[in-house]
């Protein structure tokens, strides 16, 4: 961030206006990598809910999601990017 204003923004995305966001970005932060239904148990919203809070995330470009592979069948694993890491640091 080059100054107040580029901070200013960042904050007052509206991608980060959510407290339930910001709980996810910083789970992330944490362990990297979480399951959608790790997520699911940390935040206690329901499904339809966290899929629509990962997806805002996801279009900003703060998280990533992929399918994988486990013997208990496929599931949804979500990834922090660069860019939520930087706003990890900001705040």
């Amino acid at each position: 961030m080059s100054d107040i204003g580029d901070l200013s923004r960042l904050i007052n995305n509206d991608a980060l206006r959510s407290s339930i966001r910001i709980l996810i970005l910083i789970s992330l932060a944490i362990n990297e990598k979480m399951y959608f239904t790790d997520i699911l148990n940390l935040t206690g919203i329901g499904r339809g809910s966290l899929s629509n809070h990962l997806d805002i995330l996801i279009h900003s470009g703060y998280i990533k999601d992929k399918t994988v592979f486990t013997l208990s069948g496929p599931r949804r694993m979500l990834e922090i990017t660069d860019k939520g890491k930087i706003f990890i640091i900001i705040i």
